[in-house]
This record gives structure tokens, sequence and C-alpha cells, in this order.
């Protein structure tokens, strides 16, 4: 699919994170290597942005997006950069493979914060 490939529309950058145990034994992701970019197409879940009410956290947004690849190096607790914003993955990602020609990944991301420097 040379829309994934060679005349992908966009490049993501892919930060691929562990979690390991402080020295108080509280579980933390940290960060593993550097950003690896992706081209890719990000496309929005819907045309509006929601949010949802969390009582410890109060007001929450809500932003989905759906990113399509021929390759992903990312998984569950990866993050996105992607136009100045950090973005989570939501679920595994799904390989669809039904031919060579048109097998792609499909991951869901959530925006999390906007970054104030991009690596």
């Amino acid at each position: 699919m040379s829309l994934l490939t060679r005349k992908a529309p966009h490049t993501v950058l892919v930060q691929n994170r562990e979690t390991i145990r402080n020295a108080q034994g509280h579980r933390i992701d940290q960060n593993v290597g550097e950003p690896i970019p992706v081209r890719c197409m990000v496309e929005p879940v819907r045309d509006w942005s929601s949010s949802e009410e969390v009582e410890s956290l109060g007001l929450q947004v809500v932003d989905l997006g759906i990113i399509r690849s021929q390759e992903w190096p990312g998984d569950i607790k990866s993050h996105v950069i992607f136009e100045g914003a950090l973005y989570e993955t939501v679920g595994a990602p799904q390989r669809h493979s039904v031919s060579r020609r048109t097998g792609h990944y499909r991951v869901t991301i959530k925006w999390l914060r906007e970054i104030q420097e991009v690596p």
C-alpha cells in the first residue's frame, strides 16, 4: 500500500517504554532508547474531541486517533509523538495481514498532552 510507505503523508515518533520498579518497589514506566520515526497515515477516530469526568482527576479530554503503518516498532506501552503532542497507545497494535500488498498495522492512540519540545 503506497499510502503507507513512500507516499505516507505523516511521520510520527514512536518511543518504546518498559516498566521497572523503583527503590520503594513502585512500578514506573521509563523510556527505552531513542524515539523511532515511522512513516504512516494518522486519522481522527471522530471529527471532534470529547471529555469525560474522572472522579479523582476531574474533567479529562478524550481525543483518539488511528495510525496505519506498514511497520510498527512499538507495543502496548509505547508513546507516540505527533504534531507537538504526546499520545499513548490504546490496546495492542493490530496486524492486518490478509495479503502482502495490503498488510499493515493499525494502532489506536489517545492524546495525553501537548509537549513543549519535540525530540
